[in-house]
């Protein structure tokens, strides 16, 4: 079954690719989900579509096609077939049922996935998500080529080995980073975003630690850290609320890495990183304590 985080998850991995249905019968679990595609789109199965089955795909962008087994089986392979011809690299999925999961045991192991009739919105959104993990894999390792290119080093095996064990947990706390930075961006500033992002960050820290080649910024993230955690609102000027725009951009800056090193596997120098975080969040400090009396000691790096 899936879970939570999945669930969460899809709209991100859905966004920039087409989903289509073909059936002659509606899916309610299809309506739920198809907005978070660029384009979720059903079509009605007969021979007509079969026919046009080409000018629909070249006109819509379609990756995923969820294909209706349970009515008319010859019709919904002739469907399969053309799709096959028109792209092999295009995802199936087909929808089936006890009486005709029989009469398509031939196609059960080309299918990229399989729905049973009575499935329920979250077993399509797991279907959905484990294919679309395919295609964001896939993108990565093309990101990861260019960076290469670019100029940027790769990890080494061991490296790999500790960002394999960490990728997963990574890329949850980088996607609530994202939420919780969104509402500071739109100035939903309060106490408990930043205690959010504080507990976020302080995770980051327990995973750097854990591998030394990247364990000298463990002492700036656990002191942006501390630093939210302990920073009282009701004592900051609204005139320096301006400040936590460097906030915005040490996440932003703390998700890019993250990203480049944990998912894309291109590893820059950890000193460089480490150097430019403690001077933005130095900046950030100095900026929120600007109207304080002894402000004309403040130095800015």
């Amino acid at each position: 079954m899936i879970t939570k985080q999945h669930s969460h998850y899809l709209k991100f991995l859905a966004k920039g690719h087409g989903a289509l249905v073909i059936s002659n019968r509606h899916f309610d679990q299809f309506d739920e989900v198809k907005d978070l595609f660029t384009l979720g789109i059903q079509r009605v199965l007969n021979n007509d579509e079969v026919d046009n089955l080409s000018n629909t795909l070249m006109q819509n962008s379609i990756d995923i096609i969820i294909i209706d087994f349970t009515q008319d089986i010859e019709l919904a392979k002739k469907m399969y077939n053309a799709i096959v011809n028109y792209n092999e690299r295009i995802v199936i999925i087909g929808i089936t049922d006890n009486k005709s999961v029989n009469d398509i045991s031939d196609l059960i192991n080309k299918l990229d996935g399989l729905l049973f009739n009575s499935f329920s919105t979250a077993e399509l959104k797991d279907k959905l998500f484990v294919n679309l993990s395919i295609f964001y894999a896939i993108k990565a390792v093309g990101v990861r080529d260019m960076k290469i290119t670019s100029g940027s080093s790769t990890t080494s095996d061991e490296l790999d080995k500790f960002f394999d064990i960490y990728e997963g947990q990574l890329l949850f706390i980088v996607d609530e980073l994202i939420e919780l930075n969104k509402s500071l961006k739109a100035g939903e500033l309060s106490s408990e975003i930043l205690l959010e992002v504080s507990d976020k960050i302080q995770i980051l820290a327990e995973i750097f630690s854990k591998e030394d080649k990247i364990s000298a910024v463990v002492d700036v993230f656990e002191d942006f850290s501390m630093y939210l955690r302990y920073l009282d609102l009701s004592e900051i000027e609204p005139s320096s609320l301006h400040a936590f725009n460097y906030l915005c951009a040490l996440i932003d800056d703390t998700n890019t890495y993250m990203m480049e090193m944990f998912v894309d596997r291109v590893f820059k120098d950890v000193y460089i990183f480490q150097h430019s975080f403690e001077n933005n969040l130095r900046f950030m400090k100095d900026a929120i304590l600007l109207n304080d009396e002894d402000n004309s000691e403040l130095e800015f790096f």
